[in-house]
């Protein structure tokens, strides 16, 4: 059998029996392992996690930027993204709000309302009221764009440029925001300096190339005065008297009681008349025939006169006898009407020395709309996304047609990108005076 104590075990160490200490200290290192293992499984998950935070913070933006770039709508052969129509949109639409702002209320807009809640007609909301004037006035700069290429106009677009952004800036100042906010505001949330360059250089072009097609339109003395001529009521001013002699009308009146008040009220007019013409005074004249409530009115030196009335703005039931080009200075007249009788005084009538101008600037205008109605006949619009929101309207203008009823149309604007401020990345805009 050997000697016992000489069998010992291959690898040359004595096994140890594990005590219940080292057993306790075993599975410590052991706890301590995993935990290790699981903070970096946990830090390498938090930094995977966190990167891919960052890339959809920085790519959804970016995606939406692109989104912008990309077709929007066609006009003719131009292709126009989101950053263009925007731009368009929000100058003729704040152009439109402005020079129509004292009479918005009466056409039915409140401005602090959506667009889209609000009709301009029976048919069409005011947002599509707006997308239809936008897409025409596109057409519009872009024939013009492309016409003064064609045409070989030269136009150094710089002074203009910065002139347009003085204005932005000072509006943005008015406002109390930076230029970048203001930009936003007025043309879309993808609105930046940088963005809007070609849109501004474009519609500054197209603004200087219709200046001097209309330069080019200006018609000659002989035109001026043939158009006058031929238009003289529109275009003179009459200076005259008035005094509005009432019938003693009483209320409820019948049909006899109105007519008897009609004749006593021509007597009087007559008798005014026949005392004006015997070289009585009309003001002294009109004070003695005032009711108690015209006497008032006509304590003033002036009351009776009229001057500088044109055509268009002179009450319908005299307005043809004082135009007549028969009327003499001092002729003198009594007008009937529902209730008093309009006594008139001639005095004289003049052609206004801005007339020629004026007149010059109409037949240039209309000779560089005609032109332009040429030029933009091949720009039509093409919008199979229907962003604008027009293809009811085309259908509801078929079915007019076909029964017979016709009709032709030419910021809170609604969209997804409205009171959007996101970053841009445009380090251009970061001079801009933002905040």
């Amino acid at each position: 059998m050997g000697n016992q104590k000489n069998q010992t075990p291959a690898n040359g160490t004595a096994e140890k029996k594990m005590t219940k200490y080292d057993l306790k200290m075993q599975a410590r290192k052991e706890a301590e392992a995993r935990d290790k293992r699981q903070r970096l499984i946990t830090r390498v998950t938090a930094i995977a996690v966190l990167v891919l935070i960052i890339i959809v913070a920085v790519a959804v933006p970016l995606t939406k930027r692109i989104s912008a770039k990309g077709e929007y709508i066609r006009i003719g052969d131009h292709s126009l993204s989101k950053i263009d129509y925007d731009f368009y949109y929000g100058y003729s639409v704040n152009s439109y709000l402005a020079q129509y702002s004292y009479i918005l209320p009466y056409m039915g807009l409140d401005t602090t309302k959506s667009f889209d809640s609000q009709y301009f007609d029976d048919t069409t909301t005011w947002q599509q009221y707006f997308d239809q004037m936008t897409a025409t006035n596109i057409r519009q700069y872009l024939a013009l764009c492309d016409d003064a290429k064609k045409t070989g106009f030269t136009y150094d677009v710089d002074e203009d440029y910065n002139s347009f952004y003085t204005d932005m800036t000072e509006a943005s100042t008015t406002q109390g925001v930076s230029l970048k906010t203001y930009l936003k505001n007025m043309f879309g949330s993808y609105a930046t300096k940088s963005s809007l360059k070609d849109c501004v250089t474009n519609f500054l072009t197209a603004q200087a190339y219709y200046s001097h097609i209309l330069e080019d339109n200006k018609p000659t003395p002989s035109e001026i005065n043939e158009r006058y001529d031929e238009n003289k009521r529109d275009y003179d001013n009459i200076h005259f008297s008035l005094f509005d002699l009432q019938a003693d009308i009483p209320e409820d009146a019948t049909d006899e009681q109105k007519q008897e008040a009609m004749a006593a009220a021509k007597v009087k007019a007559d008798e005014f008349i026949t005392r004006y013409q015997a070289g009585e005074d009309f003001l002294t004249l009109c004070r003695a025939y005032a009711t108690a409530e015209q006497s008032e009115k006509y304590e003033a030196e002036d009351a009776s006169a009229y001057q500088s009335s044109t055509y268009a703005n002179m009450h319908s039931s005299y307005r043809d006898w004082l135009f007549d080009e028969t009327r003499k200075e001092n002729e003198i007249t009594a007008i009937e009407d529902d209730s008093a009788y309009h006594i008139v005084l001639f005095n004289l009538r003049e052609k206004p020395d801005t007339v020629d101008d004026d007149i010059s600037s109409i037949i240039s205008s209309e000779k560089a709309r005609t032109y332009l109605n040429g030029l933009i006949e091949n720009y039509t619009l093409s919008d199979p996304k229907d962003h604008l929101n027009l293809k009811a309207l085309e259908t509801a203008d078929n079915t007019d047609g076909e029964n017979g009823d016709s009709g032709e149309e030419g910021t809170n604007r609604g969209d997804e990108t409205s009171g959007a401020d996101e970053t841009d990345g445009d380090n251009e805009d970061n001079t801009d005076g933002a905040e």
